[in-house]
């Protein structure tokens, strides 16, 4: 099915760009999640479910 509809395209700009976009945007998650690391932040986050001193707990 899919192969016909893209077969009949004349113009394959928008699904380029779509995938280009998409493609741009995984990269950038993946090099602030692995490169830009911050290990106090994720340390943090890591131990909020741990957290026994929430203001639920107190109540």
């Amino acid at each position: 099915m899919y192969k016909q509809f893209f077969a009949n395209m004349e113009s394959t700009t928008l699904p380029l760009v779509a995938f280009a976009i998409f493609l741009g945007a995984f990269l950038l998650m993946l090099a602030r999640t692995f490169l830009f690391k911050r290990k106090g932040d994720f340390d943090t986050l890591a131990a909020l479910p741990l957290n026994d001193e929430s203001k639920e707990a107190k109540s």
